[in-house]
């Protein structure tokens, strides 16, 4: 009877021991996908201190056209977008999808699709006696992020963008 219990009381120590795991994991995927959303809200908004805050001081990231940047780069596009007078704008529409977060320990790496759809806005440059409709231009973007805990805290420390092929 005695070992009864003992295999009884083990499994419900390794059941709750999974549930508590498996809470781990979806705390750090609310994070890391918190967090991920803030950094494009903050890049759009040439919100400075977000930026810098979410960047590791080490951030490296390569772009689409293969170009090497690191957060020293990145913070001045953000410090030209904040400084810009403001503009209404049209545009554009993104959407992230297909995505992945894969956790190992203090590191989370998410991989995704983006889609931006946009009209280029000076296609009509003569006058016309019938405004035309803009042309929409879609582009696909496919994106892996690593980032990583350091002293207690989320930071991103380095991502890659490859566009997609038009068909």
């Amino acid at each position: 009877m005695k070992f009864m219990i003992m295999i009884a009381m083990a499994g419900l120590f390794f059941s709750f021991d999974i549930f508590a795991q498996d809470e781990g994991v979806k705390g750090i995927e609310g994070i890391i996908r918190g967090l991920d959303g803030e950094l494009e809200a903050a890049f759009l908004k040439g919100d400075m201190a977000s930026v810098d805050r979410i960047l590791a001081e080490d951030y490296t990231e390569i772009t689409s056209q293969g170009l090497l940047r690191h957060k020293t780069e990145v913070m001045a596009v953000v410090r030209a977008r904040a400084s810009a007078p403001p503009a209404k704008s049209v545009g554009p529409e993104i959407t992230i999808d297909e995505t992945n977060l894969r956790i190992y320990g203090d590191t989370v790496v998410l991989v995704g699709r983006t889609t931006t759809r946009y009209q280029f806005m000076e296609y009509q440059t003569s006058p016309a006696t019938t405004p035309l409709a803009a042309p929409l231009n879609t582009d696909q973007v496919r994106f892996m992020k690593v980032y990583s805990k350091w002293d207690g805290r989320w930071q991103l420390v380095a991502s890659t963008r490859t566009a997609i092929a038009k068909r």
